[in-house]
């Protein structure tokens, strides 16, 4: 569950997500780089399922998960396929929209995926039942909310804090967005950028992609732990 804005720059784009999640949930793995399928990626890993929700490949084609699709659902005790897991499955294809199309969904929670891949936007969504796949353009900012946990005014509202956001960042920068998904709000700690419903759902972390003519990396930050690391292709890789 998470809040995901993409803003394009004059040499590439920037993608960045706040994780909502249950407090029952481990907390993830900080970002490193991945060998899955001979293909490089740097993702941070969920410790419960060894999937992820956001996931960056050397050419910097990217791919960033939300919970649910159109709307809230019920969801089922158990489902067969984890939707981190299929993430990393179509992060190791170079055709996302191929894979997304032919891969099985038949068991698994709705969701939404942000996808860049060959330069081009889109947004892919499973319901349950149907798949829904569209192009969006790349040179327009966006703005996602998880339906799991935001109603349509929630997720408008959202989307006016961040075209105000914009009227006063020309320029922004990778830390001008950090600062955007953790401090707007309206002092509703339920409804914030960062949220904490009960201490039963809170944000419990922020992921940044910085794709430029100079830079492929990802920034993170673990709000529970207060733990911040930069990643590119140049680290140490690890085997999974």
């Amino acid at each position: 569950m998470c809040t995901v804005t993409y803003l394009p720059s004059n040499s590439g784009y920037f993608l960045t997500s706040n994780r909502d999640e249950k407090n029952t949930r481990a907390i993830a793995l900080l970002p490193a780089v991945y060998i899955i399928n001979n293909v490089p990626l740097i993702f941070p890993k969920d410790v419960d399922a060894g999937g992820t929700w956001i996931v960056l490949k050397e050419n910097g084609d990217a791919l960033c998960l939300l919970n649910g699709a159109f709307e809230n659902f019920t969801s089922k005790p158990i489902y067969k396929t984890s939707r981190g897991k299929i993430v990393l499955n179509i992060a190791t294809t170079t055709n996302f929209i191929k894979s997304f199309s032919e891969i099985n969904l038949a068991d698994t929670a709705p969701f939404t995926l942000v996808v860049i891949n060959n330069k081009q936007l889109f947004e892919c969504r499973w319901d349950g039942e149907k798949k829904h796949c569209k192009v969006l353009d790349n040179n327009l900012s966006h703005i996602w909310s998880s339906a799991t946990l935001y109603d349509a005014a929630q997720q408008n509202k959202r989307k006016n804090w961040f075209a105000q956001w914009q009227k006063n960042n020309a320029e922004p920068t990778q830390k001008d967005l950090f600062h955007f998904h953790t401090n707007t709000g309206e002092g509703n700690v339920e409804d914030d950028l960062i949220m904490n419903r009960n201490d039963t759902y809170l944000t419990v972390s922020i992921t940044g992609i910085a794709i430029s003519n100079n830079d492929c990396l990802m920034q993170y930050q673990d709000i529970i732990y207060n733990e911040c690391s930069t990643t590119s292709f140049a680290y140490e890789r690890v085997n999974s």
